[in-house]
């Protein structure tokens, strides 16, 4: 708990002027926990948040739309996309590979060979794949 929110924010301020973020970051989270209403220790948190390219800042944005119906900060929400991880894909046979290339079907085919050389557990598998990879 917190005895007095002006002098905790301006410490946060003072920080932030030293660039201490995290310092300000954990004296700015502290004032807003007790007073969820500090528009100024929004606006900070904000800047940090945009500083540091951090998907808080979105959540920061909303709260002090909440506050300010008028805001004019040029936001721009950041979204992290995430990776797709393949566990366990279905690989494809290589003779089926070969009729891909015969077809023409190369980019197909270099796709299903990356993920034989990745995924199988064959390694006569992996060998073939690799040595049909270099051809292409």
């Amino acid at each position: 708990m917190i005895s007095n929110i002006t002098t905790t924010f301006l410490k946060a301020e003072k920080a932030f002027n030293q660039e201490k973020y995290r310092e300000a970051t954990k004296l700015l989270n502290e004032v807003i926990d007790h007073d969820r209403d500090f528009y100024s220790a929004y606006l900070l948190l904000y800047e940090i948040y945009n500083n540091k390219k951090s998907q808080q800042k979105n959540m920061i944005y909303k709260e002090l739309k909440r506050l300010n119906l008028d805001l004019e900060i040029d936001h721009k929400p950041i979204t992290i996309k995430t990776k797709k991880n393949i566990t366990n894909p279905k690989l494809v046979t290589l003779s089926l590979i070969k009729l891909m290339i015969a077809q023409g079907k190369k980019s197909q085919a270099k796709k299903n060979l990356r993920l034989i050389i990745k995924h199988s557990k064959i390694k006569k598998n992996i060998i073939s794949a690799e040595e049909m990879l270099k051809s292409l």
